[in-house]
């Protein structure tokens, strides 16, 4: 009888975060109402509170349920290194990019946080912590960077800052412009080459003999 609650409450709880995520979709996250959400999952407005404190936790929690697994292997590479750091790295961006185009729900939910979330007023709390992930995914970036030029493989011209940064303005720039239909092809086929692309700018060659 627990057990049948706890997943009662359990397939509550992911009701309430499905309507959320299509009502923020379609309506955007400040035109939202928690009323608007309970209706739509068919509970009471008092099982939303049960569940969640208010609209930022409702928020917070629909992003988290859509994490890439590539940010686990993004915190491994920085934290161990590797072989051949820019060579994981460039794996793992075209796998974070092909899921996303072949996943619907992180379809939706990037395209949430990145055109569909005002971030004024209620909203000011997330945007700090959209700012601290940010800031945190760079500093990854920045660290397999690091390991990569002390490995020789960061071609000379590129510093760990200028690798991180301009890497970040790829993929986020990819991702923003796909979710938001500005690009009317598929992700999954022009993503991966694009990356590829990139990643041969950084790779260090060996000098040619005279």
């Amino acid at each position: 009888m627990v057990r049948r609650t706890k997943e009662e409450a359990e397939q509550t709880r992911d009701q309430i975060l499905d309507a959320a995520e299509n009502l923020f979709y379609e309506h955007g996250v400040a035109h939202t109402s928690l009323e608007q959400i309970a209706r739509a999952a068919g509970v009471t407005r008092g099982a939303v509170y049960w569940h969640f404190r208010n609209k930022i936790d409702l928020f917070e929690a629909m992003q988290q349920r859509t994490r890439l697994p590539q940010e686990d292997v993004l915190e491994e590479l920085a934290e161990n290194g590797s072989d051949d750091p820019l060579e994981a790295l460039r794996d793992s961006c075209k796998g974070a990019l092909v899921t996303i185009a072949r996943d619907e729900q992180r379809r939706r939910v990037c395209c949430i946080l990145l055109h569909r979330c005002e971030y004024v007023e209620e909203m000011g709390e997330p945007e700090i912590r959209q700012l601290r992930n940010k800031e945190h995914m760079i500093a990854l970036l920045i660290r397999i960077f690091e390991t990569a030029q002390k490995l020789g493989t960061l071609a000379p011209h590129w510093t760990p800052l200028t690798a991180a940064l301009g890497l970040h303005g790829l993929m986020h720039g990819l991702i923003s412009d796909w979710v938001n239909g500005s690009i009317p092809h598929d992700l999954a086929e022009y993503g991966p080459p694009c990356v590829d692309g990139f990643f041969e700018a950084l790779i260090a060659r060996p000098a040619k003999a005279a």
